[in-house]
């Protein structure tokens, strides 16, 4: 959104084992909620959550599914807003 600032918390992994992919699991995440008209504080919470799902495990396999990731988002969301 033009002109504004956005603080994006970082989810809490249960382990941090390899950052590959972390970035795309954010944007795909953040864009995957945007896309659907969600605002940048939900969209940034959820790609958070994703790339925090990615990172415990070795290269980009761990994704987790939609539940287990909206449900970690869910509470970054409630803890910003």
């Amino acid at each position: 959104v033009e002109n504004e600032l956005h603080r994006v918390p970082a989810a809490k992994a249960s382990r941090i084992v390899d950052p590959t992919g972390a970035g795309d699991a954010f944007i795909g995440g953040f864009l995957a909620e945007y896309v659907k008209g969600e605002d940048c504080s939900w969209s940034s919470s959820v790609g958070s959550s994703a790339a925090s799902f990615v990172v415990e495990g070795m290269g980009p396999t761990n994704f987790g599914s939609k539940e287990e990731v909206c449900d970690r988002a869910r509470g970054l969301y409630e803890k910003e807003n």
